[in-house]
């Protein structure tokens, strides 16, 4: 027992983030990145998004039994199934739990955009490390938000401010 312990203890000396990455950042510099990540998404911007996640980014969904480790294999599972095309996705600032998060709406076949996800983000010295992504659209009242993104013309601030402080920093 005592060895198991020793090796699990130096493997994560090896892998965690060091102290100084960890502090929390500023509303302003969470405010930009997530402006950043929510145009690059929008637009399907994979080159952009590769710029915002760091080299050993994780994503998970919770249930579903997909994990995706290294910004390469985050970027080509975005690429395949979710970045398709341009113009696809909406997203809104929120936050959850005190971490940035984004709500993402998805144009459906008539063509609004509709509840999809929301995507918890955590941010280490200036880039995503992890995306938890959580397909569930009822999770959209409980943040306070409208289950069809309201139209192009709303503000982003306006559309997510019941279930954002981020928006409010």
């Amino acid at each position: 027992m005592n060895s198991a312990l020793r090796r699990a203890r130096a493997r994560l000396a090896q892998v965690a983030p060091a102290e100084a990455d960890v502090s929390l950042p500023s509303g302003h510099s969470v405010r930009a990145l997530l402006d950043r990540y929510l145009l690059a998404f929008e637009r399907a911007d994979t080159d952009e998004l590769a710029r915002l996640l760091r080299d050993d980014a994780v994503l998970e969904m919770p249930p579903v039994p997909a994990w995706f480790s290294g910004r390469d294999d985050v970027l080509r599972f975005f690429t395949m199934h979710v970045l398709t095309e341009p113009d696809l996705h909406r997203l809104v600032r929120t936050a959850a739990n005190g971490q940035p998060a984004v709500a993402v709406y998805r144009r459906g076949p008539n063509g609004q955009f509709e509840a999809h996800a929301i995507q918890v983000l955590s941010v280490i010295a200036g880039q995503i490390s992890r995306i938890d992504t959580f397909l569930d659209a009822k999770l959209f009242r409980v943040f306070g938000l409208p289950s069809v993104y309201p139209g192009d013309t709303a503000s982003r601030s306006a559309v997510g401010a019941a279930g954002s402080a981020l928006d409010r920093s």
